[in-house]
């Protein structure tokens, strides 16, 4: 049966959409002038990708490291979003492994993409 947290991955999703549709305007804007940026995004999101923590814990990876290099990692908006999903989806996933504030930097992430995005997007509207 599912825990009440499922209900948190609708919140997680809308900002992540917010996120998501940002930066599409942002890339559909610098890829009609740059076509080229086409062939270095693949290199761009497999760097994200591994950035963020999709494939190990940043937290428990980085303990013997110095605290800002997790802390940077764990800024990651990818990372945000995968850990608000996991928190949500897995029973074991507490809110300690979440970094401080992780609310307030979803939103954050969200509102200055999707507000940024539109706005980068629409002044070059008429081009």
């Amino acid at each position: 049966i599912p825990d009440l947290s499922w209900l948190l991955i609708v919140p997680v999703l809308v900002l992540q959409f917010l996120f998501n549709t940002g930066l599409a305007l942002i890339m559909a804007r610098a890829g009609a002038k740059t076509p080229d940026l086409a062939q270095l995004m693949p290199f761009v999101m497999r760097t994200w990708m591994y950035a963020s923590g999709v494939m190990f814990s940043i937290p428990i990876m980085l303990e013997d490291k110095p605290r800002w290099v997790a802390d940077i990692l764990q800024v990651n908006p990818a990372s945000i979003y995968m850990d608000l999903m996991r928190f949500a989806l897995i029973e074991d996933y507490s809110a300690a492994n979440l970094p401080d504030h992780v609310w307030a930097l979803a939103g954050g992430w969200a509102l200055l993409l999707a507000v940024g995005g539109f706005v980068y997007f629409w002044k070059a509207e008429e081009r």
